[in-house]
Parts: C-alpha cells; structure tokens; sequence
C-alpha cells in the first residue's frame, strides 16, 4: 500500500544510517611504546544529511520523489500524518543513539581502568624478577675487580636482561590494545544490531496504524524504484565511509546528530570518495 510503501522508503535511509556507526572498526593494532597505556579507539562524526544531499544521485532521488508525490496527489493523501511519524522516528532513533553512545563510553573507561590495572601488576611482576637479577650485576660491575672480557660478559647479560623485560611489556602492551579494541568493536556492533532490530520493529508497529489504500501498479513501480535507489545511496555512503576511516585509522564512526563532543568531521572526505567512485 501506499502508505506502507512510504515508511519503507524512511526505514531504508534511516536504517542505512544506523548500519554504518562501525564503519571504521577494521584497524590493525599497533605496537605500543613501553610507557604507553592501552591505545583508545578513534571516534569521528558525519552529518548524514549532507552525505544525501551531496550524492550525484540525489537530483535524480528528488525528481522520483516529485513525481511520485504529483501522482499521489491526484489519489487520497495522508502525507501530514507520514510526517509526524518520520518526526517521531527521528527523535526515537536519536535517543537511541545517544543511549548507544553512553554505554560505549562507559564501558571504554570501565575496560581502560581495568586494562591500565593490569599493565601495572604485570610491570610490578616484571620488576619482581628481574631487579634483582639487574641489581646483582651492576654491584659486581661496579665493586669487583674483574678483568675486561669478564666485564664485558656481564655487561652483555644485563643487556640481553633488560631488552627481554622489554620485549615481555611491550608484548602485554600489545595484548591488552588487541583485547581493549576487540571488546569495543563486539560491543559496537551487538549495539547497531539491536539498534536495527528496534528500528524495524518500530516501523512495522505504525505500519499496522496505516489505513490500506489503492495503489495503481504504475505507482508501486515508481516507490520501488526510489525504495531500490535510496539503498544504493545508502550502500554507497557506508562503502564510502568504511573506505576513508580505514584511510585514516578512525575506529568509530558516528552521525553527527547523535554526538555533541568535538570529534573529527569526515563527512567533506566521504563526500569527495562517493564523487569519484561515480
């Protein structure tokens, strides 16, 4: 129906939206220096709207869209009642997303803590073992009279000691990014999971309020083609996003409605990928 067909046409740009917050999460982490703590994934925003409007497809979008609604004006119209749905929508999703948002940051500082905690037992661990070790060769360099290769001999050891200590932190360093990046990553997307499941269950709870009206297939034709185009936009800004925050290292990609801190804004760089693709 009519109606029904309308609501398609919102869930699948608003749908695509929400399916794209993670685009970014496909980073390889890096090795750690030895005083740094575990690396913290690297959010940055996009204003989705801007993305449509930019798209080399929107114009033609626009003109479907125009003639669709000139057809369905000459038939029973309920547009005001689509609107105030599309409007409630909007302002469910963003409530949504904001919830998302402060669970993610909670748990971030909640595994960062731990993570941090566990660096520090593991470096006490370290020091446990081999200061000693460390501290018995340089009294004997320092206090016993020893002939050159023997001094040598020790200084090799404590060399070859101090650089093992290290390449055992800078491991657990290692371990505990891949573990931080790795839980923020399955948390993001059981998020945008349960996100899109809400979505669609929205949608088909006011769907069921729509009153049935006749639709010439002439009409159906034309709502399935804007239903068709506006996914391939949608694929085009996720692929487009996806690519640039691989580009730049970013972890996270978040729209701007739904984030109010200062983050990076790469909509202008997913813009200029979506232009040259085409």
């Amino acid at each position: 129906m009519r109606f029904k067909q309308q609501r398609k046409i919102i869930a699948a740009l608003v749908l695509g939206c929400i399916l794209f917050w993670s685009a970014g999460c496909t980073t390889t982490p890096s090795s750690v220096p030895v005083s740094t703590p575990p690396a913290i994934p690297i959010h940055a925003i996009v204003d989705m709207q801007k993305l449509l409007e930019r798209h080399p497809d929107r114009a033609r979008l626009r003109q479907m869209e125009q003639s669709l609604m000139a057809a369905d004006a000459k038939a029973a119209d309920n547009t005001s009642e689509l609107e105030a749905d599309r409007r409630e929508f909007e302002v469910a999703m963003k409530v949504r997303q904001n919830e998302d948002k402060a669970t993610l940051d909670k748990k971030q500082k909640q595994l960062s803590d731990e993570l941090n905690e566990q660096r520090r037992l593991f470096i006490e661990t370290l020091e446990t073992e081999y200061r000693p070790l460390l501290f018995n060769i340089d009294l004997k360099l320092k206090t016993v009279q020893l002939s050159p290769t023997d001094t040598q001999t020790l200084q090799k050891e404590r060399d070859r000691l101090d650089a093992e200590r290290r390449r055992k932190l800078e491991a657990k360093d290692m371990e505990l990014s891949s573990r931080m990046q790795s839980e923020m990553e399955a948390l993001a997307a059981e998020l945008s999971q349960q996100s899109e499941a809400y979505a669609r269950r929205w949608m088909d709870e006011r769907s069921q309020r729509v009153q049935k009206t006749t639709v010439s297939p002439e009409r159906e034709k034309q709502r399935q083609e804007i239903v068709e185009l506006s996914g391939r936009m949608i694929q085009d800004i996720r692929a487009a996003v996806t690519k640039v925050a691989v580009k730049e290292k970013i972890d996270m990609v978040w729209l701007r409605p739904a984030v109010h801190a200062p983050l990076k804004d790469i909509t202008d760089a997913v813009i200029s990928e979506i232009v040259n693709a085409k």
